[in-house]
């Protein structure tokens, strides 16, 4: 009897001793995939790669970057809603169109605030006002006398329906009481190749995806949906000054979510590794040279900004102008 209960003694020892896999692993023990919805070589796709490669010196595993792309970024978000909520899949979108994408009808595969949970919002970018290097005007107040002379070439290019190009360029449209017309590409570089040619006159765009049609003068910026001017751009007003509006502004902020009924410690560990890896001087560098303002904020403060995007989006695609063309 005494040595059976020598060697169960041995063999509780051994259970507490060596680690049994499930369930004293710390999270996260593999690899962590990272879904971004959209092609590479975009503003988004750019900074959660970098956003990626400085959480692997905080977690101490891989992060894998997936793009999948389509369907203005709802098959990716789609398929990342789908994943096992054992916090090994993330998504890191940007909104506009995360939130506004779902809204469309004929788009709902995921709900943005039922779908997901946030992890963390990372930082946000303007969005700036830009036509072609050779158009006849030269200011925003030029280009509204363009635009009242001219109505047959008042258009704007958008990246498609819940895009910041389309949300904005219809606020703009409201803010300036004009018609532009939107024309609707599937990609941000497509619209951009037809603003520089001069096929489009406007387009409301990222500030990181322009800088280089920017520093070479292929595009013109009329203003810029920032607060305040940009100190890269000082000589560009802002939104809010050229309409005489103070508070309006458009920019995009970015954002990383796992699926719905991932467990919250993952989310509070993957929330504290984003806050570090934002803290260093090397992403928050990268993130200026883009024009990109780093802000970090947590899973709750990113709920309430994505339930307010979803009021106001809603209200806004019940215009006709947003929702039926």
């Amino acid at each position: 009897m005494m040595q059976h209960r020598k060697l169960a003694a041995w063999f509780m020892f051994g259970m507490l001793a060596c680690p049994i896999s499930g369930l004293t692993a710390e999270y996260p023990e593999k690899p962590v995939d990272v879904v971004i919805p959209y092609s590479t070589g975009n503003g988004l796709d750019l900074l959660g790669r970098e956003f990626s490669h400085r959480l692997e010196a905080e977690l101490k595993v891989p992060l894998v970057v997936i793009n999948r792309e389509g369907a203005a970024g709802v098959i990716g978000t789609g398929s990342a809603a789908r994943a096992s909520p054992d916090g090994y899949t993330l998504l890191f979108h940007a909104n506009p169109p995360f939130v506004t994408a779902a809204l469309v009808p004929e788009r709902a595969p995921y709900d943005p605030r039922s779908s997901f949970v946030p992890v963390a919002q990372v930082g946000s970018v303007p969005l700036v006002l830009v036509t072609s290097g050779k158009s006849p005007f030269n200011d925003f107040a030029g280009m509204r006398s363009y635009v009242q002379a001219h109505p047959e070439k008042a258009n704007y290019a958008s990246a498609g329906v819940g895009s910041p190009g389309h949300i904005y360029g219809e606020l703009l449209n409201r803010a300036m009481d004009a018609d532009i017309q939107e024309v609707r590409y599937k990609a941000t570089g497509q619209a951009l190749i037809d603003v520089v040619s001069g096929e489009v006159l406007l387009s409301l765009v990222s500030v990181s995806a322009v800088l280089p049609y920017l520093e070479s003068g292929s595009l013109r910026a009329l203003a810029v949906g920032s607060s305040d001017r940009l100190p890269r751009f000082p000589e560009v007003p802002t939104l809010a000054e050229v309409l005489h509006q103070p508070g309006f502004e458009a920019g995009v902020w970015y954002g990383f979510f796992a699926p719905a009924g991932t467990p919250a410690t993952h989310v509070q560990k993957l929330y504290e590794a984003i806050a570090r890896a934002a803290q260093t001087s090397e992403l928050r560098g990268f993130m200026a040279r883009l024009g990109m303002v780093p802000h970090v904020r947590d899973s709750a403060a990113l709920a309430a900004i994505v339930d307010e995007d979803v009021k106001v989006a809603a209200r806004l695609l019940q215009d006709t102008k947003l929702a039926g063309h």
